[in-house]
């Protein structure tokens, strides 16, 4: 085979463009994934503290007087049920009452974070830690 005559010849030249293109295109596949993973993650632990703060104000609203731990509870329980599903282990909810700037309210604080997983740790790349935070003002 002449040099002339191997530059014409296309045989393999799929396999070449292939090998050249696959590793940005499985990099730009697991990408997305991750992406995705962190929105749901960060979309999941706003919401829990969005039914948090509507399960304290329903209850405070019947009478029923709440206590940070209770709270903390619902959190976790809205967590790892469906539609969440989130791992428990990775999720911390904390409920503070710091001091209310509104007389004849008493005001919670709901601090939520979820490290979530993370198919890139083989690289190396750390796993992605989401915070919240919402704040809830009942009757006193």
């Amino acid at each position: 085979m002449t040099p002339r005559s191997m530059l014409k010849d296309s045989q393999g030249s799929a396999m070449v463009e292939f090998a050249i293109l696959a590793p940005t295109i499985f990099a730009l596949l697991i990408g997305v994934f991750q992406i995705g993973l962190q929105m749901f993650g960060y979309n999941a632990i706003r919401s829990i503290a969005a039914d948090t703060a509507r399960f304290t104000i329903i209850e405070y609203q019947k009478r029923d007087i709440l206590v940070a731990e209770q709270i903390e509870n619902k959190a976790y329980a809205l967590a790892v049920n469906a539609p969440y599903g989130l791992n428990v282990d990775n999720l911390t909810a904390t409920v503070t009452t710091p001091t209310t700037d509104i007389t004849g309210t008493k005001k919670f604080q709901i601090d939520l974070t979820y490290v979530g997983p993370n198919p890139l740790s083989f690289f190396g790349v750390p796993n992605p830690t989401m915070c919240t935070t919402r704040v809830v003002y009942v009757q006193a």
